[in-house]
């Protein structure tokens, strides 16, 4: 069963072992993201994705299936604002 974690900020989503389902932007007025696969985190660990541009009311990421990390879901946010909502597991 996925989890959710709604945020405007650089954020540590999970630590271990998961799946990730997808990233919905919510609200955007400007604004990059980058997701990695890291546990403590790092921004040096691999990357589950480069860094993209958001925009308010798309969804971002959708893998109804699932993409598999190992150590974390780490999502760096840089920009101005930005919330968005990830599915995890």
């Amino acid at each position: 069963m996925a989890n959710y974690t709604q945020t405007a900020a650089t954020t540590q989503i999970k630590v271990g072992a998961g799946k990730l389902y997808g990233i919905f932007v919510s609200a955007s007025s400007s604004g990059t993201l980058t997701v990695y696969d890291s546990g403590a985190s790092s921004a040096s660990d691999p990357k589950i994705s480069d860094t993209f541009s958001v925009s308010a009311g798309t969804t971002y990421l959708n893998i109804p299936a699932g993409l598999f990390f190992n150590k974390g879901l780490y999502i760096v946010l840089a920009g101005t604002s930005a919330a968005f909502t990830v599915a995890y597991e």
